[in-house]
């Protein structure tokens, strides 16, 4: 469950590396031709004695079967056994069974529970793993890049402290993948809907990366593009955590949850996780917050409003044709 909310005038860190990279802080990078047409990434570096070449793969949509952890551990609550004692104790069945795999694999008590415990516990009591379908990605061979293709490679990182992101773009001097995908090559940019550019990546003339797309806009004489970060915060489900609760035989702090969380005249769907964490360690209260009660919420950073004639190419990334400096000291660049 995703919600978006907009915010303006934000400040956003960006900083660039220094125009020299080892081979490692290349792997990765998105490797976009002149026309802004993404033609891979780049999967490792061959260096001969004559030659350097940049090895490109692309990904393809792909399915596989993935072992599923959750639905496992909800299996063996429904084994566990109450007794007498642990009735007497108030025992929650996830904590009953929690001593029961610490007894049965001889662990600790203060040593943490890991997915591979509990699924060690499953194979001893017989328990077939269940098994689930999980979107994947493959990596198919594209073709190679000379240096001498490169027009400039950028390594951007935005945000401040633990919310700061990397991109790693290398620009090419030539249409390749516009060729390749038989696309001519553009004399000048038409104005494009807001549908039709919505959410494609903002880079400045250097590869610098400055956002995505949000919107086209309106200056007094001519049409532009706002540009946008986005940033994500962990959540919780109330509701799904109160279930969760139910579920594990927690009715109490499900109550509680409910009283200290609620909001006079409204109904509240979501929680930070900071303050969920806070309110367990005051009320003393130890679970583990499972992966199907989490949410995440999508804050927009307004970054810029770029007039139309400062587009150079779009293509499958907007490619600017001003440098990230000129926009700040004409004013397009906030924070």
């Amino acid at each position: 469950m995703k919600s978006f909310v907009e915010k303006r005038a934000v400040n956003v860190s960006v900083s660039r590396m220094e125009r020299a990279y080892r081979e490692d802080e290349l792997l990765e990078s998105m490797i976009i031709d002149s026309e802004g047409y993404i033609y891979g990434k780049v999967d490792k570096i061959n260096i001969d004695e004559g030659k350097i070449v940049l090895v490109a793969y692309e990904s393809k949509p792909d399915v596989k079967m993935e072992a599923d952890v959750d639905s496992l551990k909800k299996e063996l609550l429904k084994n566990v056994q109450i007794t007498f004692n642990a009735r007497l104790h108030r025992l929650a069945p996830a904590e009953i069974l929690a001593k029961n795999i610490q007894t049965e694999l001889k662990l600790g008590i203060e040593e943490p529970l890991t997915d591979q415990h509990y699924v060690k516990y499953a194979e001893r009591l017989g328990i077939s793993m269940p098994h689930t379908k999980v979107s994947v990605e493959r990596k198919e061979p594209k073709g190679t890049v000379n240096l001498q293709e490169i027009k400039t490679i950028r390594i951007t990182v935005i945000g401040k402290e633990k919310e700061t992101k990397v991109y790693k773009v290398i620009l090419l001097q030539k249409p390749r993948e516009a060729a390749f995908r038989k696309i001519p090559v553009q004399e000048k940019v038409p104005y494009r809907s807001t549908e039709a550019i919505k959410d494609k990546l903002v880079l400045d003339a250097d590869g610098n990366t400055l956002g995505y797309v949000d919107s086209v806009v309106l200056f007094q004489n001519t049409l532009g593009i706002r540009v946008y970060l986005s940033k994500t915060s962990g959540q919780v489900s109330l509701s799904l955590l109160n279930r969760h609760l139910e579920e594990i035989g927690r009715p109490d702090v499900a109550k509680s949850l409910q009283k200290h969380f609620a909001e006079p005249g409204a109904h509240r769907y979501a929680v930070n996780i900071e303050d969920i964490e806070d309110f367990m360690e005051s009320k003393g209260h130890t679970f583990i917050l499972p992966k199907s009660v989490m949410m995440s919420q999508s804050v927009k950073e307004f970054v810029a409003d770029i007039p139309w004639d400062q587009i150079h190419k779009i293509g499958d990334v907007v490619l600017l044709k001003t440098t990230l400096p000129n926009l700040r000291s004409k004013g397009y660049l906030k924070g």
